[in-house]
C-alpha cells in the first residue's frame, strides 16, 4: 500500500471525489472537460499511473452559475 498524497485539502473538508481510469475509451478527454468545467474550483491528483481522481470543492458550480 502507497502513502496517500501529502497535499490536504484543509479549508474544503467535503469534496466532491470523481475517480477515472485513464485506460479506458475516452477517459483522459472526460478528465480534462470535467476539470475544466470545474475551473479553479477542481483539481486532479494521481492514484496511481493510470487512475487519477478529480476533486471539486462546494460552493463552485453554484458561484459559477449565479
Amino acid at each position: 500500500m502507497t502513502a496517500p498524497p501529502q497535499r490536504l485539502y484543509i479549508n474544503h473538508p467535503e469534496c466532491l471525489v470523481v475517480v477515472f481510469d485513464l485506460r479506458e475509451p475516452g477517459g483522459p478527454s472526460e478528465l480534462h472537460k470535467q476539470r475544466g468545467a470545474g475551473a479553479e474550483y477542481a483539481d486532479i491528483e494521481a492514484l496511481d499511473e493510470h487512475h487519477f481522481v478529480l476533486l471539486i470543492r462546494p460552493g463552485g458550480a453554484l458561484e459559477a452559475a449565479a
